[in-house]
């Protein structure tokens, strides 16, 4: 994707997995966009019904650095399975969240030419969701939907535990905006709905490349 767009790809675990860059106002300028993929059912119907459809991005997993987090702060892991301070537990994993790619931005910037000054476009920065369906039985293949988000994270409503297991922050809707499973493996996941979307596609199939056999791939490089 990255070859796609002219960009260029990240160098170690990023937040942003490509950047792209271009010459404005006598600098650079420079977007990113973080790729998260799901494997999902879906199908047209609930498409056009459902605008309450969401997209499914694993935002992080890092154990160590959320809890290095919440323990500053006077938070413990007891505190979560006894499911108490749930909007001090929020805010501050979400504001991690935004840490992060704050620094991933400022690293990027300073391991290019000092030379010339490279400016993030944070507001213009994208989550790239890719969600496709498992392969169907009679033909082996896939159906997928790519949609751009803001890599802005909005705030959530409130902060509730719904589980010994689960941190849901919610919107205004009610609808489960985020989810973050402090006790198992610190997954933090983002549940923005479809119909906040910048752009994005329908369902669609890739074609299925050929299969040639042997014999017939070295009858082509040998013919004549």
């Amino acid at each position: 994707m990255a070859e796609l767009l002219y960009g260029r790809t990240t160098e170690n675990k990023s937040f942003y997995d490509f950047v792209i860059e271009s010459n404005e106002s006598g600098g650079i300028a420079v977007r990113g966009a973080s790729i998260k993929s799901k494997q999902l059912e879906l199908d047209a119907d609930s498409l056009e019904v459902g605008k309450a459809m969401r997209a499914h991005l694993e935002i992080s997993n890092s154990n160590s650095k959320d809890w290095k987090l919440c323990a500053a702060h006077g938070l413990s892991q007891k505190d979560f399975g006894d499911a108490q301070h749930a909007e001090t537990f929020g805010r501050l994993i979400l504001a991690r969240q935004v840490a992060d790619r704050e620094q991933a931005e400022a690293n990027y910037v300073a391991q290019q030419d000092a030379d010339v000054k490279r400016t993030f476009i944070t507001k213009e920065s994208i989550f790239i969701s890719v969600l496709y369906t498992s392969p169907r039985k009679k033909d082996g293949e896939r159906q997928w939907m790519v949609s751009a988000f803001p890599i802005n994270l909005p705030p959530p409503v409130k902060w509730e535990f719904r589980t010994e297991r689960s941190l849901v922050g919610y919107d205004e809707e009610g609808g489960a905006l985020y989810e973050w499973y402090g006790l198992s493996g610190s997954q933090f996941k983002y549940f923005p709905k479809l119909a906040s979307r910048l752009h994005g596609t329908g369902l669609f199939t890739l074609p299925k490349p050929a299969v040639e056999t042997l014999r017939a791939k070295s009858s082509k490089m040998f013919e004549g």
